[in-house]
């Protein structure tokens, strides 16, 4: 047995911290997008590329979109560029994805910025929010 298993009062599905980068970014958002990615044809992926280059990032606190590489370059991207990507890309994908995977887009979309959120403002509020 590892020792660790053996540390009084350790309960390994509570006392790891989970890293939001590398479970949601670089997890199942990454393999989202590669996915988005091998559903478009040559046609979609030349307009994907100029939408998401002209996409007006002004007030997202993000650098502009260079969409040549986003889409290119799907599988190699980082987790800023990830992060960048699902706050423009409801805005573009409505027409090019199947109704099912768009919804679980805009499920991504919005989780995304919740994570992020370093304290909840209104404890109370938001507990009745979620009920």
């Amino acid at each position: 047995m590892i020792p660790m298993w053996r540390i009084k009062g350790l309960d390994p599905h509570q006392d790891t911290p989970v890293k939001i980068l590398h479970v949601i970014l670089l997890g199942f958002v990454k393999y989202f997008w590669c996915d988005t990615m091998l559903r478009l044809n040559k046609v979609q992926k030349a307009e994907l590329q100029v939408q998401l280059a002209s996409f007006n990032v002004t007030g997202l606190g993000i650098p502009l979109l260079t969409g040549h590489m986003l889409v290119q370059y799907a599988g190699s991207l980082t987790g800023q560029d990830f992060h960048a990507i699902f706050q423009a890309a409801p805005f573009m994908l409505y027409d090019l994805v199947p109704h099912p995977c768009y919804e679980a887009l805009l499920a991504l979309s919005a989780l995304i910025p919740l994570i992020w959120k370093p304290c909840i403002e209104n404890l109370e509020e938001h507990l009745v929010c979620m009920n």
